[in-house]
């Protein structure tokens, strides 16, 4: 019987190269040595420059770091290139380290740096670090950790690296072979043993290695091999060994059903069990079947491997599902209803389990890192083109929250999990396996988790993974409600204002303006309107439109709104699409994305809803339809991010514009959608944290400016998230599956955090935040839509107030209900006021405390 791969590609023609792949192993650098620091009874160089202090005794470097941003450096003039750094160190900081370098271009900045996990343990690690160098080296900087304690390093080595001459550009599971694709990407001919043949690859030729399958068990690991051999002068390559598990879904074994429990306990199979749901793990340990409705959806496969092995395991009694032991190593599943759980204990090193989902990709996440819709591929450079795009083993600190999760015509599969020191790994199409199911993984000593197996949209895997752990409780508020005011009026009282207005930021490339949103801040905030000759709409990411309405000027906001809406109006297509041509359309799949046409429909549903206007309505409508077709949220940035970046901001203007479309028409659709888009913002937000400001902090989009830098993945951008907790707020009346106030309130805590406590820039929000060594990045931000979010958070109006009874709509700047044919308006004594009758009549108050307004 010949063996099946669980799904095979079409291997392209053998006169055509074959697109490569990525490579998740790929061949071993060849590394040139330029400095070894082995620390012989001095520093060598090394001077402690913050935050620390240094010495050097029996052969270490010691490292006593006195703040929560200690570095050192060491002066060197080195040709630039691709640099690997290498070092022998132990520490108990439990942050990340950091590789800095200074050319003779450019000094030490973000940019020149590059970041790296420490282990905590107090046990010697070795660490490797790659950095590309433009220019002449002249410094290098090491920052071991971002808090107080102590570091020691046995060695350092720094050297250039060389690529090794073999790539391998393609792996496919064929039924018969496994096919690797090597291509020698040196100039020089390359000579080597593989597949038991002796091989001669000239230049920049290809070969195609075959490794037979035996198709003899259910998973079989089918290595590749290539040994270097000398040839002439030239020395040998290092050696490359490469291993793919085949699943044979044709070989017969004995395989042992898991029972279905109900949650909870030892029983009978579950009432409420998903339909069908079965897993059956194969007698060896190797792999387990997952099928639901009869159908397999997925495969463990494999189950576990110890430093890239199969371990041999046995079947062991005990426990209420499944139980195998081996050499140092136990494995255990239990099923209840639609969630399988494992757990792994190993002395070494593990991988496992290996989430294999089938069939093509609908929608695919990894929190944090990948939002994918039908047919993408996972660590593409789409949304970002340096070495970051590879995501498939990323950093853990990147991750919003534990969540892997592929939905396929078969199945939506997702993994969840509680030990944020875990490493995932996520590949779609598995590249890992040259087949195009899907892989996901965690690799560890201790692994946990659950997989969960229905029939739901990605969303539901989300809203499922964030209930099952719960909401973190908030984080403390960092002052007190009197203070937060305070402290906003003292960021529009500072820099930000001259005598022409207000800047959106502080820096001066940002012109001062009579903003609208900052003078209604100030009304809020105060209780008195500034005095101003003119207003210029906006200036703040959520506008607030109230000082029109207590400076006489109602009937000018009417016209800028009805303006802009005619624009709106000219721009949306005949479908209700709204589309995009510019830079950032490059490499998105169509003009048009779902947080393109989000920003429109809310706002002409917002304006719907202050005017009653039936056009506008329709048009927000028709976009509301158009929207349904979209499962991403991205594309909401494109003044400096790509269309087809997934992007929170999307999500935001998708809740409200559905939100506000749920109000005017009462259609639950509607509110379907606008709750199926608040949990695709989920995954932008930390619901776990590390260091004291990270909780409900808000990384932006899933890609890097201009392709480039800076990478937004990991990095808290609290405005984006500011106006997605704002919709949360719309939202949460009428939606109940999770306490999206909750979701709110913390992205605001997060953002009051972030805020310049003191000096000259208080009270003004950061641009970005880092949360490795917790500091602030301009441009500072006017906090205006940080006040709003509080105000509405708290109860209280922050804009305009609307009220309907059917036949009238009242807009005031104050609280306004309407009763018995009149508009009641909570006001202030003594403040002069308008109100807007049916999005066309003025009407004129001096407020007495509660005021009446006749209607028609």
């Amino acid at each position: 019987m010949h063996a099946v791969s669980l799904l095979l590609l079409a291997w392209i023609g053998a006169a055509q190269e074959p697109a490569a792949d990525v490579d998740p192993l790929p061949p071993p650098v060849v590394i040139e040595p330029l400095r070894e620091w082995t620390f012989r009874g001095q520093t060598e160089g090394w001077v402690a420059e913050h935050h620390c202090t240094i010495s050097a005794a029996d052969g270490r470097l010691k490292i006593h770091a006195t703040g929560d941003d200690p570095y050192l450096h060491v002066p060197l003039d080195l040709p630039g290139g691709r640099m690997i750094f290498q070092m022998k160190a132990r520490t108990r900081t439990e942050a990340s380290g950091g590789i800095y370098w200074a050319t003779d271009r450019a000094g030490w900045s973000e940019s020149q740096a590059s970041h790296f996990p420490l282990r905590p343990d107090g046990q010697w690690h070795e660490y490797t670090v790659s950095f590309t160098v433009s220019g002449r080296l002249v410094d290098l900087r090491l920052d071991p950790g971002e808090e107080a304690g102590e570091f020691e390093i046995e060695w350092i080595r720094l050297g250039r690296g060389h690529r090794h001459p073999l790539v391998l550009r393609q792996i496919r599971v064929e039924p018969r072979a496994v096919r690797f694709s090597v291509k020698n990407e040196g100039s020089a001919p390359c000579r080597f043993e593989a597949a038991g043949k002796t091989w001669s690859l000239e230049g920049g030729a290809t070969a195609a290695i075959e490794q037979p399958i035996p198709g003899v068990r259910p998973l079989e690991p089918i290595t590749l091999g290539i040994e270097p051999l000398s040839s002439g002068a030239s020395k040998p390559f290092p050696a490359i060994r490469r291993t793919v598990f085949v699943y044979n879904a044709e070989v017969s074994a004995d395989w042992i059903p898991v029972p279905n429990l109900p949650k909870g306990g030892q029983g009978q199979a579950a009432a409420g069990a998903a339909p069908g749901l079965a897993v059956r793990v194969a007698r060896d340990g190797s792999v387990a079947r997952i099928e639901r409705g009869g159908r397999l959806v997925a495969v463990l496969g494999p189950l576990v491997t110890v430093e890239g092995e199969l371990p041999a395991l046995k079947p062991v009694e005990g426990g209420p599902g499944v139980r195998f032991e081996g050499d140092g190593l136990a494995v255990a599943l239990s099923l209840a209803g639609e969630e399988l759980s494992v757990s792994i204990e190993s002395r070494r090193p593990c991988e496992g389990p290996v989430v294999r989902p089938l069939g093509p990709m609908q929608q695919a996440l990894l929190a944090g890192l990948e939002y994918l819709s039908r047919g993408e591929r996972s660590s593409s450079t789409l949304d970002i083109e340096t070495e970051e795009h590879l995501r498939f083993a990323p950093d853990p600190l990147k991750l919003t929250l534990p969540l892997m999760a592929v939905v396929t015509d078969r199945a939506s599969v997702a993994i969840t999990w509680d030990d944020m020191t875990l490493q995932p790994v996520f590949a779609t199409p598995n590249f890992f396996d040259g087949t195009d199911d899907h892989r996901m993984a965690l690799r560890g000593n201790r692994v946990a988790a659950t997989i969960r197996v229905d029939g739901g949209p990605l969303e539901e895997c989300i809203l499922w993974a964030v209930r099952r752990r719960g909401l973190p409780p908030l984080p403390p508020p960092p002052r007190s409600p009197q203070a937060q005011r305070e402290l906003c009026l003292a960021a529009l009282g500072g820099p930000l204002r001259n005598e022409a207005g207000w800047g959106h930021c502080v820096e001066p490339n940002w012109p001062r303006q009579p903003y609208a949103d900052m003078a209604s801040t100030l009304w809020r905030l105060t209780g008195q309107p500034p005095s101003l000759p003119r207003l210029v709409p906006g200036g703040a990411h959520i506008p607030n439109a109230s000082i029109y309405f207590v400076t006489s000027r109602a009937k000018e906001w009417l016209a800028q709104q009805t303006a802009e809406i005619e624009g709106y109006l000219a721009r949306q297509q005949p479908d209700g699409s709204f589309r995009y041509e510019g830079k950032y359309l490059r490499g998105h799949f169509e003009n048009t994305s779902s947080g393109a046409c989000a920003r429109p429909a809310a706002m002409l549903l917002e304006y719907a809803r202050l005017t009653g206007d039936a056009r506008a309505l329709a048009a927000g409508v028709r976009t509301l339809e158009y929207m349904k077709r979209f499962c991403v949220p991205r594309g909401a940035q494109v003044w400096e991010l790509s269309l087809h970046t997934p992007d929170q901001l999307a999500s935001a203007y998708l809740v409200w514009a559905y939100v506000r479309g749920y109000e005017l028409t009462r259609k639950e659709e509607y509110l379907a959608e606008a709750r199926r888009w608040a949990a695709s913002g989920l995954p932008f937000v930390y619901l776990w944290t590390r260091y004291p400001v990270m909780l409900y902090a808000t990384p932006p989009v899933y890609g890097a400016t201009n392709w480039q830098a800076p990478n937004w993945m990991g990095l808290p951008v609290q405005w984006c998230g500011g106006v997605y907790a704002y919709a949360l707020a719309m939202l949460a009346p009428y939606e109940h599956s999770l306490d999206w106030n909750q979701v709110a309130r913390g992205i605001l805590i997060a953002g009051e955090q972030m805020q310049y406590p003191d000096g000259p820039d208080r009270g003004l929000l950061p641009d970005s935040f880092t949360l490795e060594g917790q500091r602030r990045n301009g441009p500072r931000i006017n906090p205006c839509a940080m006040a709003s979010l509080r105000l509405v958070l708290d109860g209280q109006l922050d804009s305009l107030a609307v009220a309907c009874d059917g036949t009238h709509r009242v807009v005031a700047p104050l609280p306004v209900t309407i009763r018995q044919g009149q508009a009641h308006v909570r006001g202030q004594p003594g403040l002069k006021y308008q109100v807007l009758v049916d999005g066309r009549r003025i009407v004129d108050v001096t407020s007495r405390g509660e005021d009446v307004v006749p209607l028609p």
